[in-house]
């Protein structure tokens, strides 16, 4: 009868094995793979005028010649696998060690590899089908072995580490505790902000695809510079390297790339139901990207805002704070007739703020998953670009709370902003295309300059005018009052001090002084939608406000702040301010309702 210790070692020593026999696999079908590989790169010649030695440009032969030193290299890691049995033995033990470590929120380091895996391959295919665009085609052998490489090396340790993985709960299962683990009040406020922000939803449905007196959909100028390019991207071309251009290539950069696949993923059921004639369908087209890319959006990033403010543990606060913003007259004509990503933009800032505040100063997943939120509001519109102070002060935090030595908030900096670039680069394959990547920054620039110091023509009326004075005549007509803006930069800076919302007041003071001092000071152009992103965040200060006395600090100055009556006066104040907005904010929809706009 084999004894436990001694089955317990025969269970550990097959485990070693299957695992030595995987390595040994996968070693020698990449090493194969990796001559065909080679054989296939060298089976074309350069052209003629490129050519220098035996046929092939000095590129050619320098690319060829890396890759045979990586070759050979691969072929005595092999022959020594298979050779020495204890070196096999150490290089699987410290594979699974590594793979095996516990990382704190994620687990075992194997789903973060992963992950890397999987990201990986989604990059190298974008670089592989750039192989019909810009990239030469003689690199398309490379490419696939280093696609085959990540593939391989997922699925033999999807294979070896199985039980593992049948560990893991599905994903529905993941939704069902967590929902599970909300607080009854919770769940109760979630069901009633999605009923009335689908109510919302409904609501803007006949105003979005109201005819006017002509029985046209009026389609405004943005709505028809960007329409043409999503419909190219979703019609045969003439061959696959037309399809991929007009894809990737066609898009004219007025906003980020990842807005055209957002954008066009909603014309996906027109484009089944109505086959190729579905571009002549324009107002069913542009009526379901205005619900889908701007009304449901702001839904969903309403509801994140509020959740930031009230982790929806309130029912009046959350239900009133969100109808609120429901009826802002910003809001509100950003969802009448009008498709733009700015509400998209909204909820991955508000998503950043979110994934920081979950992290909690662990510098683990959520703080990466920050950095990608961050890089996608980038890449859309370079709203990300804000959050420069917020992320050097979280570093700064985590180093002065001993969280972080100075080498890790070094090294966890380099790894934000290489996952934010990281971000851009993947959701924007242009970029991998010099002609794309040049036309985008002349898109950029020129966008730019037409924010900083306005369109063509004479400003007559000071339109252009920069300065808090000009600027804060547009917040009031769209968001709020003057009076209500510097009671919300009060609330924030506040609330920074003291309280118990202390790390989110400071991460919407650190996003709203910067893109404030930029809007005031240095942008011309005054579109409306442009404040929302600063807006919704001071709100949000604003809400924040009544938390200065919680958690009271342990000073006679400020010991007023724990009595009752103090926190009494906190909300009447708050509430006194909230209240007169509101009825100033229902005024301008009325008058918005009788302009028809």
């Amino acid at each position: 009868m084999i004894g436990p210790f001694k089955l317990i070692r025969l269970i550990k020593n097959k485990t070693e094995m299957m695992k030595a026999k995987h390595l040994r696999f996968f070693l020698t079908v990449t090493f194969v793979e990796g001559c065909l590989a080679f054989l296939f790169f060298l089976s074309r010649r350069s052209d003629q005028e490129n050519a220098r030695l035996f046929g092939y440009s000095y590129l050619r032969l320098g690319i060829a010649g890396a890759e045979l030193i990586v070759l050979v290299l691969l072929a005595l890691i092999t022959f020594k696998v298979f050779r020495n049995e204890r070196w096999l033995e150490h290089i699987t033990q410290n594979v699974a060690c590594y793979l095996e470590e516990p990382t704190g929120e994620t687990g075992k380091q194997l789903f973060t590899v992963q992950r890397g895996f999987i990201i990986a391959l989604v990059a190298l295919t974008e670089i592989f089908l750039f192989t019909w665009l810009s990239i030469p085609p003689p690199l398309r052998s490379m490419i696939i072995w280093a696609i085959l490489i990540c593939f391989q090396a997922w699925l033999i340790l999807r294979i070896v580490y199985a039980p593992d993985y049948r560990k893991r709960p599905s994903l529905a299962a993941n939704l069902r505790s967590k929902w599970n683990g909300l607080l009854p009040v919770q769940r109760k406020v979630f069901i009633i902000l999605a009923i009335l922000g689908l109510v919302n939803f409904l609501a803007f449905i006949p105003f979005n695809h109201l005819p006017d007196i002509f029985g046209r959909v009026n389609i405004y100028s943005d709505e028809r510079v960007i329409y043409p390019d999503i419909v190219k991207a979703l019609t045969p071309q003439v061959n696959f390297s037309a399809t991929l251009y007009a894809v990737f290539e066609s898009w004219q950069w007025p906003y980020g790339y990842p807005y055209l696949p957002i954008s066009g993923s909603v014309l996906i059921i027109p484009r089944l139901i109505f086959g190729t004639t579905f571009a002549r369908h324009i107002y069913i087209n542009i009526f379901l990207l205005r619900q889908f890319v701007s009304v449901l959006p702001m839904v969903l990033a309403l509801m994140l805002a509020v959740y930031l403010v009230t982790s929806y543990k309130s029912i009046p606060i959350s239900v009133g704070m969100f109808v609120f913003l429901l009826l802002t007259p910003g809001i509100v004509k950003f969802n009448y007739q009008f498709w733009h990503p700015d509400s998209i933009i909204l909820f991955l800032i508000l998503l950043t703020f979110y994934f920081l505040q979950k992290d909690n100063l662990r510098f683990g997943r959520f703080f990466y998953l920050a950095a990608v939120a961050c890089g996608l509001a980038t890449a859309i519109k370079v709203w990300g670009l804000f959050f420069f102070m917020a992320i050097a002060g979280y570093l700064i935090a985590g180093l002065l709370q001993h969280k972080l030595t100075f080498k890790k908030l070094i090294i966890s900096g380099l790894l934000f902003i290489l996952t934010m670039l990281g971000t851009i680069i993947i959701s924007n394959p242009p970029l991998l295309s010099p002609n794309s990547a040049r036309l985008a920054l002349v898109s950029l620039t020129d966008q730019q300059e037409k924010i900083l110091h306005g369109f063509e023509g004479i400003d007559a009326t000071g339109y252009y005018n920069t300065g808090l004075m000009n600027w804060l005549k547009y917040y009031g007509k769209h968001y709020m009052k003057a009076y209500f803006f510097f009671f919300a930069f009060f609330a924030l800076g506040s609330g920074a001090l003291w309280g118990s919302k202390k790390m989110l007041n400071r991460f919407l003071l650190a996003w709203c002084l910067p893109a404030t001092i930029f809007l005031v000071y240095f942008s011309a152009t005054k579109n409306f939608q442009y404040l929302l992103q600063v807006a919704i965040p001071l709100y949000c200060g604003a809400f924040l406000f009544p938390n200065i006395t919680d958690n009271p600090p342990n000073s006679k100055w400020l010991a007023f702040l724990a009595k009752p009556l103090t926190r009494k006066i906190v909300w009447g104040i708050t509430l006194a301010f909230f209240a007169s907005q509101f009825i100033i904010n229902l005024v301008i929809l009325v008058l918005f309702a009788q302009r028809g706009r």
